[in-house]
Formats: structure tokens, C-alpha cells, sequence
């Protein structure tokens, strides 16, 4: 049996979508709650009918508090064993539960369990194939002798419960890359691994977190890694007021050769949503700029992400006279609006 957490806030163009990929899995033993953070469109009213229709929905309603909030809200009121985190505004391949579960039954030592994703537009175009994570326990194993913290896609998540209640659930007091934080500290229970298959269509536009907080998401992403190498070494955790100081402290040289790699990155995640949007000349001026400031990360993500023969395969698999549309969520009659979003949600990545 399994959990699946959903947190909502404003996400009335796509939940529908994103709870139908959830209550269609061929995997059906399973409980879908969804924690509404105080959402004041008419994101209620339709988790409501999909719950009037399917008891296995659960609703919970909470006053306006941040997604830690919402999902520990989850967590636990959460029956099971196993937890799946899922988004609002993302599709779920409907085999996702099956395949993480029998990954989960093959290797009951792992605690957290991730898996590829496939970009999606507003439009329900399919844009590229994001690879992220160990596949081995030996990979798992020598990132972590390494400092480094095994990184798994957030909303592809397929955690123990007993393992995320060890740890305490994410920490509120991390206004962004609560992921990561998370991570950081499940490491020491077990391994962090991933199904090599794009079990996930995460939505992309330009009022993702990720986009409009790209820079202090980046910020606490090194905060956190700061915390990591700490515990890792015995040593107090550092607090985040003298972490920003040190970085502030930081020479000169130092500080402009991070900006310019960070605004690399951004530019690159820039170019990507104006492509998806099919405003090419944008897309293109924005790849250019990555390449020139960042061109090491601009084209391994570029080759990774579109050209490599593994992402080539997986986006001609998904490809469909009719455009690039998933091929699985073809077959089932309630994604046949998946290219209608109704409006721009207020995003909680």
C-alpha cells in the first residue's frame, strides 16, 4: 500500500490532471492525500469532485503556512508504509507506483527511490529528458564517501515513511531547497537511488520557484551543503546568519566566478522555457548567453538533455504524428485535454 502526499496552493489549471494520473495507476492500492495550503481559487472545489467519485482521495485544508508545512501535514496523516510524493501541476506516467514499488520489494535496505523525468510545456508538449540520480548502491555509496549529497528529483520521490519520521520530516526553517535538505539527512539511513526510467512529466514555466527564486534557491543549496559537510565532520551545524557573512567575506575573484557560472545556469533554464513557449529567437539569445558564461554546463545539459542518444530514443518514444504528447497518457481518454491548461498556476516549486 502506498501514500501518495500531494501538496496544492492555487493549482486549478493542471490538479485535475495530476490527480487523474494518480487515481488511474495500474498500481490502485493506494491513498491520495492532498493538503490545500490555503489555495483561494477554485482549486477546492475540484478536489472535491474527484474525491465525491473516488474514496481513496483524502482532503486536508490548512491556513497558508509554505509547502513543509504541507506536506509533513501529509506525511503524517499518511497510512502506509511507503510515501510518493507528487506536485499539482505534474503528470504521473501511470506505471510510476508499480515500478517504484517493485524497486522497493527488490531492495528493501533503500529508503528513498527517485526517477528520470520528462519536461513538459504549458502546452503539453514533451521537451526533454532529465537524468538524475545514483543506480547503484556502490554510485550511492562512493557519492556519499565523497561529501557529496545523492540527488533525487523532488516530485518523483518514493520515500519510507519510517525513515522520513527518523529525520523529521523537512525542516521548515529552510525557506528553499528543501529537497536537498531532506537528502542530506536521509543519507544516513539507508540508500538514495533511481529508477532509470522517465516515470514523470514535470511541468515548466516561468513562475516555477526554481525560476523566479533561482538565486537564493542557489544560495541555500550551498547553505545546506555547508550543514551536510558538518555533520559529516562531527562539527556544529552552521547558522545561517555567519554562513551568509563568510559569503559575503568571500574574495572578490571567488564571488564574480560564482555569479557568472549561476547566471550560466539561469540563462540556460531561461532559454529552455522560451523555447517551450515556441519563442525560438528568445530561446536562442538565452542558449547564447549560457554558452558564453557558463559554456561547460550550458552544453553537457544541453547534450544530456536533448542530443545524447539515450534522450533521443526517449523523446522519439514519446513522439506522436499529432506532436510530442506521452504516448501512455495517449491511450487513456481523460488526457485528452492535456494540451488545454485553463491558466498560469501559482507554482509551490
Amino acid at each position: 500500500m502506498i501514500s501518495v502526499v500531494m501538496p496544492s496552493y492555487n493549482a486549478s489549471a493542471f490538479i485535475a490532471e495530476a490527480i487523474e494520473s494518480i487515481l488511474n495507476q495500474t498500481f490502485q492500492e493506494l491513498e491520495l492525500i492532498i493538503v490545500d495550503d490555503g489555495s483561494i481559487d477554485d482549486t477546492v472545489e475540484i478536489i472535491q469532485r474527484h474525491r465525491y467519485r473516488d474514496q481513496r482521495l483524502r482532503l486536508i485544508q490548512i491556513q497558508h503556512g509554505g509547502i513543509c508545512q504541507a506536506l509533513n501535514t501529509g506525511i503524517k496523516a499518511s497510512k502506509y508504509g511507503w510515501i510518493a510524493r507528487m506536485d499539482a501541476d505534474d503528470i504521473a506516467v501511470p506505471t510510476r507506483l508499480e515500478k517504484q514499488m517493485k524497486a522497493a520489494i527488490a531492495n528493501p535496505n533503500v529508503v528513498v527511490w527517485g526517477s528520470y523525468v520528462h519536461h513538459l510545456s504549458l502546452t503539453g508538449e514533451v521537451l526533454s529528458l532529465q537524468r538524475q540520480g545514483p543506480l547503484t548502491e556502490h554510485e550511492f555509496y562512493s557519492l556519499k564517501e565523497a561529501g557529496e549529497i545523492p540527488f533525487v528529483i523532488h516530485p518523483t520521490m518514493f520515500y519510507k515513511k519510517d525513515a522520513l519520521l527518523a529525520v523529521g520530516g523537512y525542516d521548515s526553517q529552510i525557506a528553499l531547497a528543501q529537497d536537498l535538505d531532506l537528502l542530506s539527512r536521509l543519507t544516513e539511513y539507508g540508500p538514495i537511488l533511481t529508477v532509470p526510467e522517465p516515470l514523470l512529466l514535470y511541468r515548466m514555466h516561468q513562475k516555477s520557484s526554481s525560476m523566479e527564486k533561482f538565486f537564493a534557491q542557489q544560495f541555500f543549496s550551498r547553505y545546506i551543503v555547508a550543514r551536510h559537510h558538518a555533520r559529516l565532520n562531527g562539527t556544529p551545524l552552521p547558522v545561517l546568519d555567519a554562513f551568509k557573512q563568510a559569503e559575503a567575506n568571500t574574495p572578490f575573484i571567488a564571488q564574480f566566478s560564482q555569479k557568472v557560472h549561476l547566471w550560466g545556469q539561469f540563462y540556460y533554464r531561461k532559454a529552455g522555457l522560451h523555447v517551450a513557449e515556441k519563442k525560438y529567437w528568445r530561446g536562442g539569445f538565452y542558449l547564447s548567453l549560457a554558452i558564453a558564461t557558463h559554456p561547460t554546463y550550458a552544453i553537457q545539459r544541453l547534450w544530456q538533455q536533448k542530443f545524447s542518444p539515450e534522450a533521443r530514443r526517449a523523446l522519439k518514444q514519446v513522439s506522436t504524428s499529432a506532436g510530442n504528447s506521452h504516448p501512455e497518457l495517449d491511450r487513456s481518454p481523460q488526457y485528452a485535454h492535456l494540451s488545454r491548461p485553463q491558466s498560469l498556476p501559482n507554482s509551490r516549486r
